[in-house]
């Protein structure tokens, strides 16, 4: 009984936790007015993440506001990257239906690999961010580079986020309260498994 007893309470407190981290995400989202404080919360949740997955104790609210606060103006520089690039595939992608034939078709196939890449991108830019002390353009680099080289990760990425998303649709009622976090979690969970096999260099790790 001891040991069920105290299964249910780790299982208990991991779940909590999880609907704690996803409060604090929406809160500091919006402390930032959405628009300013998504990718400053978003960073800070990873950061919490990366070090509970590696069984690093740290205060949470601690963690988060301190990332928050510190990585507020780099973690907006980056979102501003990600959104405009997000708007160039958009407007190029609207403006090759203009197009047509041979041309349509090779125009179409290179913006599928774009798009492709960028979608590679969004899995590993904030685990990278994290985990990595760069530039932002080295950022974006070592996330496409990841991405590519650990195709079978990428994958499991890829079927995790389908999986939750296939939940959540059935299970509405979850997405206000662990949605987030579960996604961040599978990202992260992957990633850490990723750099657990390449070699950093001179590459230091944060926090």
């Amino acid at each position: 009984m001891n040991t069920v007893v105290g299964k249910f309470y780790s299982v208990s407190e991991k779940v909590m936790k999880i609907f704690y981290i996803h409060i604090l995400w929406i809160g500091f989202s919006l402390l930032g007015g959405v628009i300013l404080g998504f990718f400053p919360a978003t960073v800070s949740m990873f950061s919490v993440l990366r070090k509970w997955l590696m069984n690093e104790e740290t205060g949470i609210t601690r963690l988060f506001w301190n990332t928050y606060r510190m990585e507020f103006v780099k973690a907006n520089k980056l979102g501003g990257i990600l959104v405009l690039l997000a708007y160039l595939l958009y407007v190029n992608f609207s403006l090759s239906k203009l197009t047509s034939g041979f041309t349509h078709l090779m125009i179409f196939l290179f913006l599928l690999m774009l798009i492709i890449l960028f979608c590679v991108l969004l899995l590993y830019i904030f685990p990278v961010y994290v985990h990595f002390d760069m530039k932002i353009r080295e950022y974006l680099s070592l996330s496409i580079m990841l991405g590519i080289s650990f195709p079978f990760h990428t994958i499991l990425m890829v079927i995790g986020c389908t999986l939750l998303y296939i939940v959540f649709s059935l299970l509405p009622g979850l997405i206000p309260f662990v949605s987030i976090s579960l996604i961040g979690i599978v990202i992260m969970f992957i990633a850490l498994n990723v750099f657990k096999r390449i070699h950093t260099g001179e590459v230091q790790k944060v926090m």
